[in-house]
């Protein structure tokens, strides 16, 4: 829908992601190249930077296997823990219902 440069498309994905239309996994992989790699951070507000910034932590660490969960404690983030930081952040950014 956005370029990855977008700061909008991180909020698309975000909405995305909690009416569940994408899954962990995409969202992550997505997160990463349009914040990661593309975003100009001169773009973002503080509270944007200090959100994504954050959230970026997570989607990094992000781990749909048990296995890695069990084996490496507090390395990796379930999918739980990164579905509450992705509510945290919307809600941090009033990103209630964003309008493109």
């Amino acid at each position: 829908m956005f370029v990855n440069s977008d700061k909008r498309r991180l909020y698309w994905l975000i909405i995305e992601y909690l009416n569940q239309h994408i899954s962990a996994r995409t969202f992550c992989d997505e997160f990463y190249y349009c914040y990661d790699l593309a975003i100009d951070y001169d773009t973002l507000t503080q509270q944007e930077k200090d959100g994504f910034s954050s959230l970026s932590e997570i989607t990094g660490r992000f781990s749909e296997f048990e296995n890695d969960i069990r084996k490496y404690p507090g390395t990796y983030y379930t999918e739980q823990q990164l579905r509450q930081k992705v509510t945290e952040t919307k809600e941090a950014l009033n990103a209630k219902d964003f309008l493109f």
